[in-house]
């Protein structure tokens, strides 16, 4: 099984270094390729990418994010995609238990928590997603983290991002996904690491809404939230259980502990950027 992690980045030289070590940290012995689409930066990132004899890049003019992770996609020789934004990394341990968990259950994808840092790399809470959600928990919410969630090729294959959108095309393609009976199943340990700065995508794009077409108004629609919300209780979802994680700071790897993790527990899951 080969992996493909597909990077869209635009003036990311802020962010991209760490993103493009934490990769090959993560993945060291494994059988990866990193594929980066950059959109025709002005900011050193070209320079950066001419001096990454092991990436798979290029650098075009594009139509948005989801432009460049189809065309991304597209080059991708690997049989299990991962999306990891510019200002994403992977936490060594979660990826590697969601390969195995991929691999082991032959399932069309694998998800799991998101651990959520500033700008400068301290951390901020936790998005513990451990339950596998329902077609109708994507109808009021986008139950994963885009880094958090690796796919087989074939699911992109058969419906690729709707480059309509400019925020909100990965909550209407994993929901359609969904609707097409995806085999989802869930890890423990969390697999990306996203930073939240005043440059993501979701900060400064106007809001989409990805929901547009969803029936409202049926009992399944209104009950969804709170059973979901109940499921993900008796899973230890809202448990403050300690956590580890490993982050690229500056090219070093830095180990983190958080006995006591604040924990994402209400509202939406908001839409992660481009970085």
């Amino acid at each position: 099984m080969k992996l493909s992690i597909v990077t869209p980045c635009y003036n990311a030289i802020r962010y991209l270094p760490d993103c493009v070590a934490s990769v090959r940290a993560a993945l060291q012995g494994f059988d990866y390729e990193h594929v980066v689409a950059d959109g025709g930066s002005t900011d050193g990132t070209v320079d950066f990418l001419k001096a990454q004899p092991d990436l798979k890049w290029e650098s075009a003019p594009d139509e948005g994010m989801y432009d460049a992770l189809n065309k991304a996609i597209a080059r991708a020789e690997g049989d299990v995609i991962g999306h990891l934004n510019s200002d994403e990394q992977y936490n060594p341990a979660g990826l590697h238990a969601a390969l195995k968990a991929l691999a082991e259950s032959g399932a069309d994808a694998v998800m799991g928590p998101t651990v959520m840092l500033d700008g400068d790399g301290n951390f901020l809470q936790l998005f513990k997603q451990v339950v596998v959600p329902r077609v109708v928990d994507t109808h009021w919410h986008m139950p994963v983290q885009s880094c958090s969630l690796l796919f087989k090729k074939a699911v992109w294959e058969r419906e690729p991002y709707d480059t309509s959108f400019r925020l909100a095309a990965d909550h209407v393609w994993f929901r359609h996904q969904m609707e097409r009976g995806l085999k989802l199943v869930t890890v423990r340990e969390p697999i990306g690491i996203f930073m939240w700065h005043g440059e993501n995508l979701s900060s400064t794009a106007e809001p989409e809404d990805a929901l547009a077409d969803v029936d409202k108004s049926t009992l399944a629609y209104k009950s969804a939230k709170h059973l979901y919300r109940l499921r993900k209780l008796f899973a230890g979802g809202y448990r403050a259980a300690p956590i580890k994680y490993s982050v690229m700071q500056s090219g070093q790897s830095v180990e983190v502990h958080i006995p006591r993790p604040t924990l994402k527990i209400r509202g939406d899951l908001r839409k992660v950027g481009r970085g």
